[in-house]
């Protein structure tokens, strides 16, 4: 259970005198505290014991055997170990001494001003809290937050900031999709090869009708034992995982994953890259307040947010921290707080002291229009605070949709704009790239002057769009003609009642399909096949990836849970902790109350009578 940083005085003061009865105190000829930054007149150096300006060697600490005396710093240096440095921008050393700057991979960190921040190396740039290749990155392809998406038969590919597909074999580039030119009567045995009207595909080749172990489907002659396009019947597609290939086998679907991904449940895992899974399946990185979860190599590390320095595991800014003030472990005494990284009596106007520190409640998302105040997170984004109420900041290529951050990119239902949602006609979905919504018809159709239309049928668009047949006329096989044949006549245009998905079983019996779905016509029935990254939940087709309702199969369901936003990403449930709580363990805690995980995860308060105050196990 989160509890709010409420403490009694008795306990604060109590706490605060054991701190400050722990500290030592240096001789200063004046007596005077550093600057914010570290900083003293000339002729002294800050030390970092005491956050108080000395002259070189005057530090009235105890010297141990082998060691040398501190060395001769010049103005604006401050003392960190035995080095001088200037804590404005050493990463190392960043607003104090032993706060250290943190960076994702492929990026290097930088202190500016004495506020942690990171560069992305060349030619990676920052999306969000990562550094992405914007010219090979699949999920930031060409720009932050663009996706590209696989396609049925292929996967998904970035080249030179260009989403593109690579297709499997069989399967083969035929326009903009990846086709089986094994089955596949408009492309048997090559792009454009159509069989004729009354024919089907079977390996490749125009036939009169499969054999006994292959299924007709819509035309298609194939395998239901091992086609994951039909895999136990037509039209059932079997669905990966980001990072795996789909399989059938004995009509049960499967999927295996690619080189250098691993199957953790229903999901293909970089063992190396992933915070939930870091080294082996299951082994979650923490995530400490104002930092995220990180994995490089297979190990857990700390990442802190811009602004934030890592001090011995926590993400802290030492301008304002009270254990923490000016430099790492440099706690206030009693009756002190922490502003400009110098213990003080009190907080300067405009700011308030909640627990020891002096925040601006009208800009502190963990602290937001009064003390405790947390605001909430979400993904692909981070939480805000604005004049005393909390906000959501999206990250780069994402905006702000009924409170969740969503790729306008991509997304069919904020397609440029939130809410904008792309409507899908008879035979064909609605698509979303770049911003713009497009029609993807339906497999065997054509996209002419907004409809999806087989031109293979249609009096009106005999073998290509807008090549209309004369009076008594109709069109059979992509040609004008004065009969049907074997084929049925549905208001001129000759169509297979047992397969045509706008005359199935008769004429006129369109078949239907939900979203991210395509209508299918087999054996004079109707049914419907997910599109390519959708997986068929019941009568839907859902995106097992990304929804929190089904995340990483049907009807897993991401829970809420009190002080984080649940989530779903690359079909793993996902936590976003509130502004100034950590994830340890999977839970979002307040480490300055918690006694499992006390001032950092896994820091445990053990003993009888011990609790946590502000970070700190203490005997009451």
């Amino acid at each position: 259970m989160i509890a709010p940083l409420r403490l009694v005085a008795v306990s604060v003061a109590l706490l605060l005198l054991t701190l400050g009865c722990e500290s030592t105190l240096s001789t200063s000829l004046e007596g005077k505290s550093c600057g914010a930054l570290g900083q003293c007149l000339p002729g002294f150096v800050c030390e970092a014991s005491s956050n108080l300006c000395v002259r070189p060697g005057d530090s009235g600490e105890t010297s141990t055997p082998g060691s040398t005396s501190p060395p001769s710093c010049a103005s604006g240096e401050t003392v960190c170990g035995d080095d001088c440095v200037v804590t404005s921008n050493d990463p190392k050393n960043c607003g104090g001494c032993g706060a250290t700057c943190s960076a994702p991979a492929d990026g290097a960190a930088v202190c500016l001003a004495g506020a942690c921040s990171f560069a992305c190396n060349k030619p990676f740039l920052p999306c969000g809290t990562a550094c992405a290749d914007v010219a090979n990155d699949v999920k930031n392809c060409g720009a932050c937050g663009h996706a590209c998406v696989d396609s049925a038969g292929g996967e998904a590919a970035c080249v030179e900031g260009t989403c593109s597909v690579a297709c499997r074999a069989p399967f083969e580039a035929c326009g903009s999709a990846c086709v089986d030119v094994t089955s596949n009567p408009a492309h048997c045995g090559g792009c454009d090869k159509a069989c004729a009207a009354g024919t089907v595909c079977s390996d490749g080749k125009c036939t009169d009708s499969c054999s006994d172990d292959k299924l007709n489907c819509g035309g298609a002659c194939v395998d239901v034992q091992s086609s994951f396009e039909n895999c136990g019947g037509c039209g059932n597609r079997c669905s990966s995982p980001t990072g795996g290939v789909p399989s059938c086998t004995k009509a049960s679907c499967g999927f295996s994953c690619a080189t250098g991904r691993k199957a953790c449940g229903s999901a293909c895992i970089d063992l190396q890259t992933d915070a939930l899974n870091c080294g082996a399946c299951g082994k979650r990185c923490d995530a400490p307040a104002h930092g995220q979860a990180s994995c490089a190599a297979g190990a857990c590390q700390v990442l802190c947010d811009s602004g934030y320095a890592n001090c011995g595991g926590a993400c802290v800014k030492t301008a304002n921290d009270p254990a923490n003030c000016g430099a790492c472990g440099h706690a206030c005494a009693s009756g002190e707080v922490c502003t400009s990284g110098a213990c003080k009596l009190s907080c300067p106007s405009g700011t308030v002291n909640c627990a020891g520190a002096c925040v601006d409640t009208s800009v502190d998302a963990a602290n937001c229009g009064e003390c405790a105040k947390m605001c909430s997170s979400t993904a692909h984004g981070s939480p805000a605070c604005a004049s005393g109420k909390c906000q959501l900041t999206c990250d780069d290529g994402y905006a702000l949709c009924s409170g969740l951050c969503k790729s306008l990119d991509s997304d069919s239902s904020n397609c440029g704009a939130c809410g904008k949602s792309c409507p899908g006609v008879t035979g064909g979905q609605g698509t979303c790239s770049g911003g713009k919504c497009a029609i993807q018809c339906d497999g065997g159709l054509e996209l002419c002057g907004g409809a999806c239309i087989d031109t293979l049928s249609s009096k009106d668009n005999c073998g290509d769009c807008g090549r209309a047949c004369k009076a008594g006329e109709v069109c059979q096989s992509g040609k004008c003609a004065n009969a049907c044949g074997g084929m049925t006549a549905c208001g001129g245009s000759c169509v297979d009642l047992t397969k045509d998905v706008q005359n199935c079983g008769a004429c006129s019996n369109a078949c239907e399909a939900p979203s991210n779905a395509s209508a299918r016509c087999d054996a004079s029935k109707c049914s419907f096949q997910c599109l390519s990254g959708r997986t068929k939940c019941g009568d839907a087709c859902l995106d097992t990836q990304s929804d929190p309702a089904n995340c990483g199969k049907c009807g897993n369901v991401c829970a809420d849970e009190e002080g984080a936003t649940s989530s779903c990403s690359d079909g793993q449930c996902k936590l976003s902790c509130n502004a100034g709580l950590s994830q340890c363990s999977g839970h979002c805690v307040d480490t300055h109350s918690d006694g499992e995980n006390c001032g950092a995860c896994g820091k445990k308060c053990s003993g009888a009578g011990k609790t946590c105050l502000l970070g700190v196990c203490l005997k009451l």
